[in-house]
């Protein structure tokens, strides 16, 4: 039996979170399949949907995990790139439609999965901790937005300020856009 998408697994991220459930979907619809007969074209098509949106989904944490400035960003890169080479390996060593059938078990609750649980984990807990420092040290920080899918600037009060007293203009370095405040 897979894990099914709990509240506790969340990165605190709503994208990231949606991207997380329906990757759970993609694992259960694949696992599902380890116990039914099923055609060889119907697991291919499976797996390709998972493998494709596994691989947006790991562009768009990794554009994420870069806004926030989270320290791991190169490690976890490094799974990422593992994990699809994994998915891409397993695929190539496949003889038969039950070998296929068991890749993607390992494929959808090893790899991935376990991947969500433990590593996307650490993510959340950075944020959390950042968090606490930001709050901690008494500073007002201010949050901002740009047209860079989930990325939030943290602006100190001065900052703050000259946007919205001088009419300031700051832009993201990455997206090229006037920050925006987030109300």
């Amino acid at each position: 039996m897979l894990l099914k998408w709990e509240d506790n697994y969340s990165v605190d991220n709503e994208m990231i979170d949606t991207q997380h459930k329906k990757l759970f979907d993609l694992a259960q619809k694949a696992y599902l399949m380890t116990n039914r007969p099923v055609t060889k074209e119907e697991i291919k098509i499976v797996l390709k949907e998972f493998f494709d949106y596994m691989h947006e989904h790991f562009n768009d944490e990794e554009a994420y995990m870069e806004s926030i400035g989270y320290p791991g960003l190169e490690e976890h890169k490094k799974f990422h790139r593992q994990i699809i080479f994994n998915f891409s390996e397993a695929i190539k060593t496949i003889h038969s439609a039950n070998d296929l059938k068991d890749k993607v078990g390992v494929i959808a609750k090893e790899w991935l999965l376990q991947h969500i649980l433990k590593e996307d984990m650490q993510i959340r807990r950075y944020c959390k901790e950042r968090a606490y420092v930001e709050n901690k040290s008494n500073e007002n920080i201010y949050e901002y937005t740009c047209a860079c899918k989930g990325k939030i600037h943290r602006v100190p009060l001065e900052i703050h300020q000259k946007i919205q007293t001088q009419n300031a203009k700051f832009m993201c370095r990455f997206c090229k856009q006037i920050i925006r405040f987030r109300s």
